[in-house]
């Protein structure tokens, strides 16, 4: 079934004519699909703010809506309502709609990716993916599908929020272990976790491992570039896709980064034959917009975030053995 657009199509052009050179230059197009009319609605909030901010043509495919619907608002927001619609007519809808001059990005809301051929069709077109594994789920099956995906893309140009989300803690761990305490990386034997969804933690496991050189030895444990076992232990506590506490024990010092009782500051610890006085950094958790941003613009040629994925991975398929 193919989708009728020239109401949209006449509306744009009536627009156009109104408006002549008023109208903004779009920085890019953003296709946004979705079937769950909940995430439908968040994202239609954080869409908006970062088309405020970088004018775009939007391409909102409405999963969980009939073909019949369609809308147009402002300048370039269309809808569309693809409940029923074909890999290929989603593909041809969005050639008649985007804007040829602007990248097109899509942002993919919605599980199943592996054996989705509308995902699989429309990837192959655009210049960045966006994915966000914690928001579908909050257990690891997202995070699982987006592995084996990329396993077999390996080209795909990707960036999940839920990595994004990563850069406080990343930076919290570089601090404890900056100085003389660097050499206690390597000697770590056990990694703990607190998280409200598993995506982040893993990532967080994935990024540890990817950066020193850690494999996968059993279900929950891993092993050191020199044969030593590093255990771990991911704890479902609190917050949806915020990670409230990381502890990382060597044979001599325990080092904690966890968020205080204020939730407005990060309390960075080291105790055992490592002391420091307590340390703090203020919780920079960017908005689900500045994620998205940082995603488009440069999120998708991170080498470590393909790194700390692949890492994750074989941590999560260890798990299943």
């Amino acid at each position: 079934m193919t989708l009728d657009l020239t109401p949209v199509l006449d509306e744009l052009n009536e627009r156009y004519r109104e408006h002549g050179s008023d109208m903004k230059v779009a920085t890019m197009t953003l296709v946004v699909f979705f079937e769950n009319p909940a995430i439908g609605e968040l994202a239609r909030d954080r869409i908006h703010t970062l088309a405020s901010k970088h004018p775009s043509r939007v391409i909102v495919l409405d999963g969980a809506q009939d073909e019949p619907l369609h809308r147009v608002e402002a300048d370039d927001w269309i809808e569309l309502g693809v409940k029923n619609s074909s890999a290929e007519t989603l593909r041809s809808a969005i050639t008649a709609l985007r804007l040829s001059e602007a990248p097109l990005v899509l942002l993919w809301i919605a599980s199943g990716i592996t054996s989705d051929p509308r995902f699989a069709m429309l990837s192959e077109h655009v210049q960045t993916v966006v994915y966000n594994s914690s928001l579908l789920d909050t257990g690891h099956d997202a995070l699982c599908e987006l592995v084996e995906y990329v396993e077999h893309h390996p080209r795909l140009p990707l960036a999940d929020i839920a990595y994004l989300r990563l850069a406080p803690w990343q930076e919290s761990v570089a601090i404890l272990f900056d100085g003389k305490d660097v050499e206690e990386l390597f000697d770590l034997r056990r990694v703990e976790i607190t998280c409200g969804s598993e995506p982040e933690a893993f990532y967080l496991l994935g990024w540890l491992a990817s950066r020193l050189e850690w494999t996968p030895s059993s279900v929950n444990s891993l092993l050191n570039r020199f044969g030593k076992r590093v255990e771990f232990e991911i704890r479902r506590e609190g917050e949806p896709r915020r990670i409230s506490c990381i502890a990382l024990s060597s044979s001599r010092s325990r080092f904690v980064a966890e968020v205080d009782q204020s939730a407005e500051t990060i309390q960075l610890s080291v105790t055992g034959s490592s002391h420091h006085p307590q340390r703090y950094r203020a919780i920079n958790n960017p908005g689900i917009a500045a994620l998205l941003e940082r995603a488009i613009l440069w999120g998708q040629n991170d080498r470590v975030f393909y790194d700390s994925l692949n890492a994750a991975g074989e941590i999560l398929a260890r798990g299943k053995v």
